[in-house]
C-alpha cells in the first residue's frame, strides 16, 4: 500500500509510492508502455479513485519527485496490475523526473484542459527521415494522456527510438489533455540540423537559355562572342542600311549592348573586292562561265572533248611531246612520202581483190 498522508475531503487524489521503471515489470517489454505517457498502479489505487466519484473517466496525475518537487510532468493510467505500494513509469518519466530505481513518488490528481497547439523539436536529425512524421506521431500519441512543456517524451518507429522535446504547448500552464482532441502539431528543426546552402539566385538572361558561354572568345577578338560565332553576344540596333554600291544590305549597324553591360556599337558587315588574277593563272575563278554553249562552239574558241574513261582508271594528263619545227629538207621530202604511201595503198587493195 503506498505512503498515504492526510488527506482532507474533496482534495482528489494524493498518494506517495515507490518508483520503478516499466523494464521491471514481469512479461515482455510494450512499446505502448516502454514508449507512452501512461504509468502502471496498484488494485488499490483503483478503488480509491473509484470512489472518488471523479467527473472524467480518464485519470490524470500529476507526478513528483517527494524529494525533489520541481522535477515534476503529467500522466494517465494504464493498467492497475502493480504491486502495491508501486508504481512504474515510462524510462523517460524516469529521467524527467530524475528517480532511481524504487525512489519515492508523489501522485496528485489533476484536470488539464484539452490542447489545441503543441510544438515538438526531434532530437536527432534521424528523424528528418520518416516520410510523414506527422502521421508517425499521431499513431505515437495514442499512447499519451497528457504532455507537459520542457518534457523529451520518448517514440519508438521501426525500432528506432526518437526523443521529442515539447517545447510549447497551448493553452498555456503545467501541461494538457491530448485524448479526444483535435490538436494542430507543429515541428522545430531537429538538434543538429544545418540548413543548407541555397543556390544563389541568378537573373535569367537570353544566353543562359541558349546556353551561350560568354567566357569564350574568338581568337580576332577579345569581345565575348556566342556559341554561334557571331561578333556580338549582346542585343544591337538591326535596323538594315544600303551600303554605298547599293548592292548589298548591311546589318549591325546600330547601338546596344553586350549581354555583360557594356556599350557597343556596331561596325556593319564588311565587303571586301575580289582580287584580280592573271590571265595565266591555274585559279579557275566561279564567277567565270565553263558551260560550253553553242555559242562556244561557232566561235573560235575551242572546247574539250569528253573523257570518257573506263571504271578503275585513272586519268593523269596527254603525254604531249615538244614541238619541234620542221627543216627545209623534211618540208621538200614529205610530199613525194606521202605520194608513195597513197601508191602502196592502192596496190595492197588491187591484190587483195584479185
Amino acid at each position: 500500500m503506498g505512503y498515504r498522508m492526510g488527506r482532507p475531503p474533496g482534495r482528489g487524489f494524493d498518494e506517495y509510492y515507490k518508483a520503478y521503471s516499466v523494464a521491471m515489470l514481469p512479461g515482455k517489454e510494450r512499446d505502448n508502455v516502454s514508449y507512452g505517457g501512461k504509468i502502471i498502479m496498484p488494485p488499490s489505487a483503483l478503488a480509491t479513485l473509484s470512489s472518488m466519484e471523479l467527473e472524467t473517466p480518464a485519470w490524470m496525475f500529476k507526478l513528483q519527485n517527494a524529494t525533489n518537487p520541481a522535477a515534476s510532468t503529467h500522466a494517465g493510467v494504464l493498467e492497475f496490475i502493480a504491486e502495491e505500494g508501486c508504481v512504474h513509469l515510462p524510462h523517460w518519466m524516469m529521467q524527467t523526473l530524475r528517480l532511481e530505481e524504487g525512489d519515492p513518488i508523489r501522485l496528485n490528481s489533476c484536470n488539464l484542459q484539452k490542447g489545441k497547439f503543441v510544438k515538438l523539436q526531434a532530437q536527432s536529425t534521424l528523424f528528418l527521415e520518416i516520410s510523414d512524421p506527422k502521421a508517425v506521431l499521431e499513431q505515437a500519441l495514442r499512447h499519451f494522456t497528457a504532455l507537459t512543456q520542457g518534457d523529451i517524451i520518448e517514440i519508438s518507429y521501426n525500432s528506432i527510438v526518437f526523443g521529442l522535446l515539447v517545447m510549447e504547448t497551448q493553452p498555456g500552464g503545467e501541461g494538457i489533455s491530448v485524448l479526444d482532441t483535435d490538436l494542430e502539431v507543429d515541428f522545430a528543426a531537429p538538434v543538429g540540423y544545418v540548413e543548407p546552402e541555397r543556390p544563389r539566385a541568378v537573373a535569367s538572361t537570353m544566353a543562359s537559355k541558349l546556353n551561350i558561354d560568354l567566357n569564350s572568345q574568338t581568337p580576332t577578338s577579345s569581345r565575348p562572342t556566342s556559341s554561334l560565332g557571331g561578333n556580338f553576344a549582346g542585343t544591337t540596333s538591326r535596323t538594315p542600311a544600303m551600303s554605298k554600291g547599293g548592292d548589298h544590305w548591311e546589318s549591325f549597324k546600330g547601338k546596344g549592348e553586350t549581354l555583360g553591360g557594356r556599350k557597343t556599337k556596331g561596325k556593319g558587315i564588311s565587303h571586301r573586292k575580289v582580287e584580280e588574277v592573271s590571265q595565266d593563272s591555274k585559279i579557275i575563278r566561279t564567277d567565270q562561265h565553263r558551260v560550253v554553249t553553242s555559242e562556244a562552239l561557232e566561235a573560235d574558241a575551242t572546247a574539250p572533248a569528253p573523257l570518257n574513261l573506263p571504271f578503275g582508271q585513272l586519268f593523269f594528263g596527254f603525254n604531249v611531246p615538244p614541238y619541234v619545227p620542221p627543216s627545209e629538207k623534211s618540208t621538200e621530202e614529205e610530199p613525194l612520202a606521202i605520194l608513195e604511201q597513197q601508191r602502196q595503198g592502192e596496190r595492197e587493195r588491187d591484190l587483195v581483190g584479185t
